[in-house]
């Protein structure tokens, strides 16, 4: 039985998509329902996230990557798309079970220590990594504020997003809060530079009109992309008109791109079987 919620309609080979922080399945990949017309498409809610329970413990991508790999071992091999924290538990799972992994997308994850050396990227470890750390001492409110303005956001917008926010929304942000650093996590480069399955890293151009006034962020994610894809032996694709969220900014392309990279997937897999 499940432990976690999955938002799980469609037929056909199974997509599995892992969603980022401070948001859940269904509010992180709305348009990526469309992909259902060819695809079984199961949109987690990582723990604490939606309609899924909180972890007891271990949470962050430790439990949510064991979470995802027990879903893959349940569906069959499937293709597997993740979405900042998403992308780093998407990594993770398919490090630990690559024979159950039929693609893999990575949007932005936020392995900021691979890329040390890069000043922007040193600017968000030293920013954030002291905020993950005394976390537990802050309000859900207080660390989504110093997480936003780590990561380039003002205070002003942060507040204005802020005032939108439902119980769902900060139960979310909660969940947030207890996550764990996502900048080291272990992912098994070896093993996935030698699975055979399509490995891609999705970038947005964080343009001044996507992301005014944050484009050192968006150099930060392009350089942790960049790493992540020569470590795996991966592609880069970049979303010019997108920052953090390509499958939200710019969807009819991100959409066309999943079903490309599927699509020859699974072809080079009926023609191996």
């Amino acid at each position: 039985m499940r432990e976690i919620h999955v938002d799980d309609a469609g037929a056909g080979v199974p997509a599995i998509f892992v969603h980022g922080s401070f948001g859940w399945g269904t509010d992180t990949f709305p348009a990526q329902r469309q992909l259902r017309d060819r695809y079984r498409v199961l949109l987690v809610d990582r723990r604490g996230h939606g309609d899924s329970p909180a972890a007891t413990e271990d949470p962050g991508w430790t439990t949510d990557a064991r979470d995802v790999v027990d879903l893959l071992a349940e569906v069959g091999p499937a293709h597997l798309v993740g979405q900042s924290y998403g992308a780093v538990v998407a990594l993770l799972a398919a490090g630990h079970a690559p024979e159950l992994v039929r693609s893999l997308v990575a949007i932005e994850p936020p392995l900021f220590e691979l890329a040390a050396g890069v000043p922007e990227v040193d600017a968000i470890v030293r920013d954030l990594k002291p905020i993950h750390a005394r976390a537990e001492n802050l309000t859900a409110a207080a660390f989504l504020t110093a997480w936003g303005v780590g990561l380039g956001q003002s205070a002003e917008g942060i507040a204005a997003w802020t005032a939108t926010f439902g119980e769902r929304d900060w139960a979310a942000a909660e969940a947030t809060r207890r996550d764990r650093w996502p900048g080291d996590a272990p992912v098994a480069f070896d093993v996935l530079a030698a699975a055979p399955f399509p490995k891609i890293l999705v970038a947005g151009g964080w343009s001044p009109d996507a992301a005014p006034g944050r484009q050192p962020t968006g150099k930060a994610f392009r350089a942790v992309c960049q790493v992540v894809a020569e470590r795996i032996r991966a592609r880069v694709v970049v979303f010019e008109g997108s920052a953090h969220n390509p499958q939200l900014q710019e969807p009819e392309r991100f959409n066309e791109l999943l079903r490309d990279v599927w699509g020859a997937a699974d072809s080079e897999l009926a023609l191996d079987g």
